[in-house]
């Protein structure tokens, strides 16, 4: 083996110093031998001569075997050592006496040494060359002429020998042949094996280099998320205060102002989530979540939404037939990318004009088959060339300067991007003129290239619910709306036979009531409640266009508000009336002093008593003196990280059971997931509705039975502000 993967070339210089050494013994054996035939009578010999001859051949050999170990090429060499031993041969017979002198027998050694070390072509060579010499030294003699006898003789002497050795000399010449054929294929060999080596080398490195890259895209994904959230955060929040708390304090033209400003932050913030997202699907980053759900409640929920956006008032006709199955997919994807589609068909709708959402089940006897949404709109439509162009990033059908409808060229990127994700497909049917059907298939049961199936915990106390009893949308959203501020969980009845099969079963803390509503009215609702014992407990507070509040007290309400309602009067009723206890002490760790200052805002006004500490070690100190009930964390903090902080709560025996909420805009992967699974209940991610999300999970985790360390995380999926389920 080691043989093998030797150097061909140096096993053939080797074999080329071989051949000059062993010109040192042939000539000294070369040299006894004329010796011992001089003392046997056989022919005369000058003796001077003859060691002047085999001295000259070793050292002229010993200097060839210096040439070839400086390299030079065995091309030039080889002819030159040749002819230098037919040179010395002939010179012996010379020297021996000519035609009578049986030295030209050493004319078979260089013949052979030529077929040994060179080949079959320089032995043929060599042969001819040895004639031609033995015939002109016998020139040179005077013994031989054209046609005598001893030209004849000397001929047939030579040819003897060339006959003789024939069959000697082609195959050693042979085997050289095939020697350094053999040779020459090793050399190749060792070629392809160096540049297949070399070329593992560089595949090594590149492929090091690019692990390095993906961990550098990773840590970029995760601080650029966090550098742009973060400050988004604070403009979202700080401006849904000032609309909160100034709305009809203020001139109508500066509440709008506001509005706007609230609207463009939430606009950038979902820009900055569809870039990231389209980044962690390229670096193959994207985590899928999925679980099983029925299409048409969802396509509901999406369409309400973007009525409550949307300044035209879209009409949506939805079509689900009864026979569509559940889907496993991500939900919150399915949602986000059923939303995009939306906000692109009213965008390019003409106002007024319906829009079509269907959904259809394709039974395949391989699979469990496959659920197709499309949405339809009556649009300026699309020409077929530039199908392909729009589901490109950045790129529009019309990107002018002037082009007549905004956007960033992102939502269909995601959507096709999304839906491939999961296993399914995208497709477009369109015509200027005519209108767009944009459709996406996914498989019933999931074929997510990366799944990620965290533990869910989904706990909505008793002391979260509020019945709201409401026909009216708009009515409801704005009732929600503020529920949903104060870390309420909003149930919603439509008419009053629903109202009090609702309050029986989910046993709210509270119950508001329109009295204007289809079929039972409020004032029957109210008396029917109060009649059961099951609900007779359950505070109700009136909420309606109808000013009687006599009645309504004489029936049992415990408040009563006429629409338009005052916000904050109807938050503090509803506090005074289901608070059983103090509320819970938060410790807040983090370095964004815009944060605090936010938070502090939003949680005392709702009871909270609010401890802050700027950095890991002052939050470590605080929670070991004051051990406040919930800990709201920040992971990515100078110094000492929220990772490192956990680790240390976790381990302190003082601090051990206290529930920890992380708060942050690091985009939380599922490697963060699985580091911190048993050291924190509950993510919430920084932006749009964090505040509500984050007042249910504080209650979540203080009304939970108890605080275990190992209790399961809840994990809060970042969603781009465009998803429908912010709300």
């Amino acid at each position: 083996m080691q043989a093998r993967n030797a150097d061909p070339r140096e096993s053939v210089r080797r074999f080329d110093l071989a051949v000059q050494r062993n010109h040192v013994f042939v000539y000294l054996l070369a040299l006894l031998t004329a010796l011992a035939a001089r003392a046997l009578g056989v022919f005369d010999l000058h003796i001077p001569s003859a060691f002047i001859v085999c001295v000259s051949g070793c050292a002229v050999f010993g200097f060839y075997y210096f040439l070839f170990r400086r390299g030079i090429s065995r091309d030039i060499l080889n002819p030159l050592w040749l002819a230098t031993d037919v040179i010395f041969v002939t010179f012996g017979i010379f020297a021996t006496g000519g035609i009578n002198s049986p030295w030209f027998i050493w004319y078979v050694a260089t013949a052979s040494a030529a077929a040994f070390a060179v080949g079959k072509r320089a032995a043929y060579a060599v042969s001819i060359a040895n004639t031609l010499a033995y015939l002109g030294t016998l020139f040179l003699l005077g013994q031989a002429a054209w046609g005598n006898e001893v030209f004849l003789i000397a001929v047939c002497r030579m040819i003897f020998i060339f006959g003789a050795s024939y069959f000697f000399l082609i195959g050693v010449a042979n085997l050289q042949e095939k020697r350094l054929r053999i040779r020459e294929l090793e050399l190749a060999e060792s070629r392809k094996v160096q540049e297949l080596t070399r070329l593992t080398m560089e595949l090594a490195e590149a492929n090091r280099r690019s692990q390095e890259s993906d961990r550098l895209k990773s840590q970029f994904l995760a601080n650029m998320s966090h550098e742009l959230r973060t400050p988004m955060n604070s403009i979202i929040g700080f401006a849904e205060i000032l609309v909160e708390r100034l709305d009809n304090k203020i001139e109508p033209k500066h509440a709008n102002f506001l509005r706007h400003i609230l609207s463009s932050g939430q606009h950038l913030l979902g820009i900055i989530n569809d870039i990231l997202d389209l980044s962690k699907i390229e670096a193959g980053k994207m985590e899928i979540y999925p679980e099983f759900f029925s299409i048409a409640p969802v396509i509901e929920s999406v369409c309400h939404v973007m009525r409550g956006m949307s300044k035209s008032n879209p009409h949506f006709e939805i079509d689900v037939p009864a026979d569509v199955p559940q889907i496993e997919t991500d939900m919150a994807k399915f949602k986000q990318v059923l939303f995009n589609l939306l906000s692109n068909a009213v965008k390019f709708s003409p106002i007024g004009a319906p829009i079509g959402v269907r959904a259809r089940f394709k039974k395949d006897h391989e699979s469990d088959g496959a659920i197709t949404v499309s949405v339809t709109d009556r649009g300026i439509g699309i020409d077929p060339q530039h199908h392909a162009v729009i589901f490109e990033e950045f790129r529009q059908v019309d990107g002018t300067a002037r082009r007549e409808f905004g956007g960033t060229g992102l939502g269909l990127a995601l959507v096709k991007k999304f839906i491939e994700l999961q296993g399914g497909t995208v497709r477009v049917e369109s015509a200027p003129g005519r209108g767009s059907t944009f459709s996406f298939t996914l498989p019933v049961q999931s074929r997510a290239a990366v799944v990620s199936r965290p533990q869910e915990v989904e706990f909505v106390g008793r002391s979260d619910r509020v019945l709201v009893v409401e026909d009216d949308a708009n009515a409801y959203e704005l009732i929600a709306a503020a529920l949903g501020s104060a870390g309420y969980f909003s149930l919603r009845a439509r008419h009053g036979e629903e109202a009090l099969k609702l309050a029986r079963e989910s046993r709210p803390v509270a119950v508001t009531l329109d009295l204007v509503l289809p079929g039972v009215d409020g004032w029957e609702v109210l008396k029917r409640l109060k009649a059961d014992p099951e609900t007779n407990d359950i505070p109700v507070v009136i909420i309606s266009m109808v000013d009687n509040r006599d009645l309504g007290v004489a029936l049992g309400a415990d408040d009563y508000f006429v629409k338009p309602v005052d916000r904050q009067r109807l938050l503090d009723r509803i506090r005074a009336m289901t608070s059983n206890a103090s509320r819970p002490r938060l410790l807040l760790i983090d370095d964004d002093a815009a944060v605090h200052a936010l938070l502090d805002e939003e949680l005392t006004d709702l009871g909270y008593a609010i401890e802050s500490a700027y950095s890991g070690e002052q939050g470590l100190h605080c929670a070991r003196d004051n051990a406040p009930d919930v800990i709201l964390l920040d992971l990515m903090m100078p110094g000492m990280s929220g990772f490192e902080v956990a680790d240390s709560l976790k381990e302190n025996p003082l601090t051990a059971n206290i529930p920890i909420l992380v708060l942050t805009s690091k985009e939380i992967s599922a490697e963060d997931r699985d580091v911190l699974q048993t050291k924190v209940s509950s993510f919430v991610q920084k932006g749009k509705s964090a505040r509500d999300q984050l007042v249910r999970e504080i209650r979540r985790v203080t009304l939970a039975p108890a605080r275990e360390p190992e209790a399961t995380v809840a994990p809060t999926t970042p969603k781009s502000p465009a998803s429908p389920d912010r709300s």
